[in-house]
């Protein structure tokens, strides 16, 4: 499916729970409100995902809050595996993959996420809010030695962290990792408050192009991708004020309370399926509903960051 844009529908993101174990000062707690809330039901997110095939969608991101505190992640893996999702993988803060990632990976987890914003313990804490560096580059080894694969890095680049990088990247060759995301900090959630924060990746990127040996871009919001000679991947993820990013964007949201989200900006896109999921009907008659709900949600998505061509400057 495509919407009005020429954008296809490839990704759904699915928010699994609000509660999370670290309380990171940037979170940008995909665009949803910060009421702890622990998510849909097994069965309903099955559902949503059997729809979301019949619209092109391949690829399920599963996310929080921290999804490694739901009790049946392995149940909902294997489950939405089964609907013909060709690819699952799952954003972290690693702190429980030491315990989780073989059953993870057992389960169908195909690849995994895991967010490391900084690499001196004292600055980790202050940035998470949480003693726990250890626990996940432990968790990180066992992500690689089980072979989730690619096991890439999440590092959002800001005022606080923004000195560590080179040696961020550096730690990641020696953790093993395949690719590492370096992270434009955006307004959105937490990030609205902590917006002062907020860093260029220029700089970095330019440190990072100039030491290169191949770049691409990739097709999911035209990010680019850098090749070092080490093997690592570097890519770059500038989703604010940007957009060449919202252009290559193929992305839907199930959100924690029922909300089909076309866009981690705006609250005004959102379809509510909430009430179907729960009703007192067959699956068949929630499935037809879900599918008009996806046909609706299609027909409304937009770039949050556009050019507007006639008047020669960019919309907001």
């Amino acid at each position: 499916m495509i919407d009005k844009y020429g954008r296809p529908l490839e990704d759904l993101r699915i928010t699994l729970t609000h509660v999370c174990n670290f309380s990171c000062f940037f979170c940008h707690m995909e665009g949803e409100g910060q009421e702890k809330q622990n998510g849909l039901s097994l069965h309903d997110i099955v559902l949503v995902t059997k729809v979301a095939t019949k619209f092109g969608i391949k690829y399920v991101k599963l996310t929080g809050g921290e999804p490694t505190l739901r009790r049946d992640l392995p149940e909902i893996i294997s489950s939405i595996k089964k609907v013909g999702i060709k690819e699952v993988s799952m954003t972290t803060n690693g702190v429980l993959l030491n315990t989780l990632a073989e059953k993870l990976k057992d389960a169908g987890l195909d690849r995994v996420n895991v967010s490391l914003h900084a690499i001196d313990k004292v600055k980790f804490k202050e940035i998470t809010g949480v003693d726990a560096f250890d626990k996940v580059i432990s968790g990180i080894r066992k992500a690689v030695e089980v072979g989730l694969k690619p096991v890439k890095l999440n590092f959002v680049v800001n005022k606080k962290n923004e000195e560590e990088t080179i040696e961020f990247l550096k730690l990641a060759e020696d953790l093993g990792v395949n690719e590492v995301h370096l992270i434009e900090l955006h307004p959105v959630g937490l990030g609205k408050e902590s917006f002062s924060c907020h860093e260029s990746l220029s700089k970095i990127e330019q440190y990072i192009k100039s030491n290169s040996i191949k770049s691409v871009i990739r097709n999911k919001h035209f990010r680019p991708r850098y090749y070092l000679k080490s093997g690592l991947i570097v890519e770059m993820v500038k989703p604010y004020s940007n957009p060449i990013f919202c252009a290559g964007c193929n992305r839907i949201r199930l959100t924690v309370d029922g909300k089909l989200k076309t866009c981690l900006y705006k609250t005004d896109k959102t379809i509510d399926i909430f009430s179907i999921l729960k009703a007192d009907l067959k699956d068949d008659v929630k499935e037809e509903v879900i599918t008009h709900a996806f046909e609706i949600a299609i027909s409304i998505r937009e770039p949050n960051f556009k050019y507007m061509l006639y008047e020669n400057k960019q919309a907001l």
